[in-house]
């Protein structure tokens, strides 16, 4: 008995040794996400002097007041209302461009189907600066430089390798024997598609949601290349021009508008984080 009593007492121990470096690699690895959050939230309430006296501290006074001040110099309305229109386009056309082509890919086996599948996958280690000047020359050709709607494509096309990857991964993992009571209720291919596949891929669409709403929302480099007029900007774009200059840094307003200019993804995560979580697991073991 007392070994047993010994060997359960080492046993448990252990697991709770491992329990507690469990806990404490996690706490370590939410201090080091959060401690960036925190110091731009605590320096945007901060006076200017104050900043540079203290960047990381608690402000001694807190100055909501830069908010105001960063939303009505910045003209941070109008570039949200940009970069709303360029985010929705893109997360609209994303899911309806990812959404056919992965159900054709995984539930059509014509002629190419692999190929076009590895051709999605081989595009998903290709930055977009490596293929930017023939983009450029297509977008200028089709005279959508300087123009939102070509902001929306570009943003598209780039979302669209990672898309399908998942989506396709995920509609493999669909029973066929659905599909096929659908078709023996009378339903065509595109009927199947949105009457029972899609409900089923609730957790994908968020996931890939979310991805595309990311990346477009924060995207600067095709932005930077393709906008030219001062209307037209997106927040990324627009914010790096004011607070900035070659003699100052105004360090607090400058936090001010990139707190303003990320509260929409948070927002956007919350509300669909339960259903994001469970598409990227359904992903993992079905995958």
């Amino acid at each position: 008995m007392n070994g047993a009593n010994s060997l359960s007492y080492k046993t448990s121990w252990r697991t709770g040794g491992a329990q507690t470096l469990c806990y404490a690699i996690l706490l370590a690895l939410a201090i080091i996400v959060i401690y960036p959050f925190v110091t731009l939230l605590l320096g945007s309430l901060k006076t200017e002097g104050e900043f540079f006296a203290n960047p990381v501290g608690f402000p001694r006074s807190w100055q909501w007041q830069n908010y105001a001040d960063a939303w009505q110099q910045a003209h941070i309305a109008q570039f949200t209302i940009n970069t709303t229109m360029v985010t929705a386009g893109t997360v609209i056309l994303t899911l309806f461009c990812a959404g056919t082509a992965s159900f054709a890919l995984s539930r059509f086996p014509f002629p190419g189907n692999r190929i076009i599948y590895l051709s999605f996958i081989i595009l998903l280690t290709l930055p977009v600066q490596v293929y930017i000047i023939p983009l450029y020359v297509v977008v200028v050709k089709a005279k959508l430089a300087d123009n939102l709607l070509g902001l929306i494509l570009c943003y598209t096309t780039g979302s669209l390798p990672l898309s399908v990857f998942l989506f396709k991964t995920y509609f493999d993992a669909i029973p066929e024997e659905l599909l096929d009571s659908a078709r023996l209720d009378g339903c065509n291919d595109w009927l199947t598609f949105t009457r029972v596949v899609l409900p089923l891929s609730r957790p994908i669409i968020a996931t890939v949601s979310i991805f595309t709403f990311v990346q477009a929302w924060n995207e600067f480099f095709l932005a930077l290349i393709f906008i030219h007029s001062p209307d037209r900007q997106t927040l990324p774009l627009g914010l790096q021009a004011f607070f900035v200059n070659q003699f100052q840094t105004q360090f607090p307003l400058l936090f001010a508008t990139l707190t303003i200019s990320i509260a929409p993804i948070v927002v956007v995560y919350l509300l669909l984080q339960r259903q994001f979580i469970a598409g990227l697991t359904a992903g993992a073991v079905k995958g």
